[in-house]
């Protein structure tokens, strides 16, 4: 029975004493990891006047707050579609005899028939209609 009692002492040590070995070890982890985040943020200033992705917006608000984001102009980009389409939403319409633009130019007329493909912008074709 002793045997018995021996080995049982030698494995509920074995079991319990990686527990706090494993603890201190992600501590560790953790704090290298909170400290690497903090390292990759740029100071605000070299921020100021952007628009960035809700990712580095929400850790510029964790790490300065809300007040200095708004006191420096920092904006959080409003959603995909606006980082896809941007200024550069250009492209054909109207079987190619058209151009996708914000606003047509003086030699151009506005299809309306064909304005379905541009979204928010308007198919301009050449010539005058009228």
């Amino acid at each position: 029975m002793e045997r018995k009692s021996f080995l049982s002492a030698i494995f509920i040590v074995l079991l319990v004493s990686p527990a706090s070995i494993m603890a201190k070890t992600l501590e560790e982890v953790n704090e290298t990891r909170n400290k690497r985040q903090a390292q990759a943020l740029l100071p605000i200033a070299s921020y100021a006047g952007l628009t960035v992705s809700a990712p580095v917006f929400a850790a510029l608000v964790t790490v300065y707050g809300a007040y200095a984001l708004y006191r420096y102009n920092i904006r959080r980009r409003e959603n995909s579609y606006q980082r896809i389409r941007g200024d550069h939403d250009s492209h054909s319409c109207a079987n190619n005899r058209g151009w996708c633009r914000p606003t047509c130019f003086s030699h151009e007329y506005t299809d309306w028939f064909n304005n379905d493909v541009c979204g928010s912008y308007r198919c301009c074709r050449p010539g005058r209609r009228g």
